[in-house]
């Protein structure tokens, strides 16, 4: 018998997998899974089978009559199973769906539908214009008349207080008039402008803007902070005709 020669195979390479089921050596026919050929002895290479390989590989050797489609149909039923799974998943929204109740009663069945409720239409109601509140005219305002000068007393001799004194001239006149109504504004009572010529105890020729005909000159004098609250350089003086 010739001994046929193994070729060389280079350390640390793994001899080439069977090709269409055939030794690399030999080339002689083997069969799936098997471990050494036959023909030359030769250690077969092969790879780790996956789980479907494997289990195809053993229904071959158990029922050669279903390795050629019991395979396919098992892949072809789990890519069906994975689909209809990613189907369910996308049409899902998350929510379980409510059961609906069921009346049984002999061999009919009653299913309750559930009204379909609508939102009432919803109610215009018409714009009322209410009229125009009557409008009342304001009573016209009354203006009281500003309080007067008052005069000196004819022929009385006492004390007052010297608001301002204005030399007597074409204007002087009006001038005090005008003190004399800005005093009354203050808050002064008794007011009144006299002319100096007129009585002993004044220098003539000045018309006197005073406030209040005193017995005293303590009572003139008592008074006089609240004339100079707003006439600073108001005095204390004695009249005389």
């Amino acid at each position: 018998m010739t001994e046929i020669e193994e070729p060389e195979v280079e350390e640390g390479v793994a001899p080439a997998a069977p090709a269409q089921g055939r030794c690399p050596r030999c080339s002689s026919p083997v069969e799936p899974l098997q471990e050494y050929c036959l023909d030359c002895g030769l250690r077969l290479p092969r790879t780790e089978p996956g789980t479907l390989e494997r289990a195809g590989a053993d229904l071959a050797v158990r029922h050669p009559w279903s390795a050629g489609w019991l395979v396919p149909a098992l892949l072809g039923l789990a890519i069906a199973a994975l689909g209809s799974g990613a189907a369910i998943a996308i049409s899902s929204d998350g929510t379980a769906p409510e059961a609906v109740p069921t009346a049984t009663g002999g061999s009919r069945t009653v299913t309750e539908v559930t009204p379909t409720l609508s939102a009432p239409e919803p109610t215009v109601t018409a714009p009322t214009t209410a009229p125009p509140p009557a409008t009342t005219a304001p009573p016209p305002a009354t203006t009281a008349a500003p309080p007067a000068n008052i005069a000196w007393p004819a022929g009385r001799r006492g004390w007052t207080i010297v608001l301002i004194s204005i030399p007597q001239g074409n204007e002087g006149r009006s001038l005090a008039d005008t003190r004399a109504a800005d005093a009354r504004r203050a808050g002064l009572q008794d007011v009144g402008v006299l002319n100096s010529s007129r009585f002993a105890s004044l220098h003539p020729g000045y018309f006197v803007v005073f406030v209040g005909v005193f017995d005293s000159e303590a009572e003139a004098t008592s008074a006089l902070p609240r004339a100079r609250s707003a006439f600073p350089l108001a005095y204390s003086r004695q009249v005389v005709p």
